[in-house]
């Protein structure tokens, strides 16, 4: 396999949902920080005084589909790296549909048939959210290295079953 070995290891899909984690989460911040906010007296609502479009949350959401390129490891011809690529698929999925669900189900619709999502509300679910998909996602690299077996776990622990 040459130079590129180490992409075909069972644990490159979990690095590459922990790495578009970090790359993808402070990108959707950064674009969160940008939407246009309403109070709920503009919107003609009764409570609420930070309302955003329910479209521009949701494209702030864009960089969460980075968790979409463990795919790629399905067609790996070693079993455990396709297996390992299956579980991060659907971690990263639920990253992806958890926080489009959240805001689909908790907006209101004005008058004129805009949909808006109380932020200031939103805010504090989306980015626990964020924080819990990412300790499911190294909680899933932890419990699948328990499973994959000696033989391809990291090489610092070959020296354990070496002595036995």
């Amino acid at each position: 396999m040459g130079n590129w070995e180490f992409v075909h290891r069972w644990y490159m899909p979990f690095a590459w949902i922990t790495l578009s984690w970090a790359v993808g989460v402070p990108v959707a911040i950064y674009a969160e920080l940008g939407m246009q906010t309403h109070t709920g007296a503009e919107l003609g609502v009764a409570y609420g005084a930070s309302w955003v479009l329910r479209d521009d949350l949701l494209a702030s959401m864009i960089p969460y589909l980075l968790n979409l390129a463990a795919a790629v490891w399905l067609f790996s011809p070693d079993g455990s790296t396709r297996w390992a690529a299956f579980w991060a698929l659907l971690v990263g999925l639920a990253r992806i549909t958890a926080p489009v669900y959240l805001a689909s189900t908790s907006d209101i619709t004005t008058l004129d048939g805009r949909h808006y999502v109380d932020w200031s509300t939103f805010r504090a679910i989306l980015w626990f959210q964020d924080a819990q998909m990412f300790f499911l996602g190294v909680m899933m690299w932890g419990v699948f290295a328990r499973f994959v077996g000696p033989g391809q776990a990291f090489q610092a622990s070959a020296h354990r079953y070496a002595e036995a």
